[in-house]
């Protein structure tokens, strides 16, 4: 997260009532599942991610494994709290939605957020709310960067297979030409032919 970002989260954290505070946490962890979704997917530009509910954004992002199972719950949650106070005149949240939100966390975003720290769990409304927001959009900020860094992963291990496969092929053409040009006999490929059930029947000449 650039500097500037981060500054504006923290900014938007510290919003001075929990209404704001969890509409604009709402957002934030909206738009990194978008981020997410169109790195994740492999077309995205045929897919308009806003026309899809927070949700089913929840959804697929947990269907393509980039949040746990147990992750779930915490997020939504959160915007069964954001509706609360969007789509009602004088809806108010409380430290009774804060512990409702603290029950519905995984282990690790209980432990992210700290929420079971002394000096967390003792401070008044909303502050914990604060560390738990910030936790969950952290964490999917961590998981996207994960998801970046095991696909160059994947693509450099692919490369150096296809340049080993590439020399390997180069290898083997260049002893049948000192073969050739030796008078020496071409030796035949062995294929291997598998059976209906499935075993490596005897190798054939090719």
């Amino acid at each position: 997260m650039a500097d500037a970002e981060r500054s504006e989260l923290l900014k938007d954290l510290h919003a001075d009532s929990p209404l704001e505070l969890v509409i604009r946490a709402h957002l934030w962890i909206e738009s990194r599942m978008i981020e997410l979704l169109g790195d994740l997917v492999p077309f995205p530009d045929r897919i308009d991610f806003d026309r899809f509910t927070f949700p089913q954004k929840v959804a697929l992002v947990a269907a393509h494994g980039a949040i746990d199972q147990e992750d779930v719950p915490a997020y939504l949650k959160l915007n069964s709290m954001r509706n609360k106070v969007a789509h009602r005149l004088n809806a108010a949240l409380s430290a009774e939605d804060e512990v409702a939100l603290i029950n519905c966390l995984s282990p690790l975003l209980r432990h992210t957020s700290m929420v079971d720290e002394p000096k967390v769990a003792a401070a008044s409304w909303p502050y914990a709310l604060r560390s738990v927001l910030a936790a969950m959009v952290i964490h999917l900020e961590v998981r996207h960067k994960q998801l970046l860094k095991a696909r160059d992963e994947q693509r450099r291990v692919a490369a150096e297979v296809a340049q080993l496969v590439k020399e390997l092929r180069e290898e083997r053409e260049q002893r049948e030409a000192a073969r050739a040009a030796a008078g020496v006999p071409r030796v035949p490929t062995m294929r291997h032919e598998h059976g209906p059930d499935g075993v490596v029947k005897q190798p054939t000449d090719v």
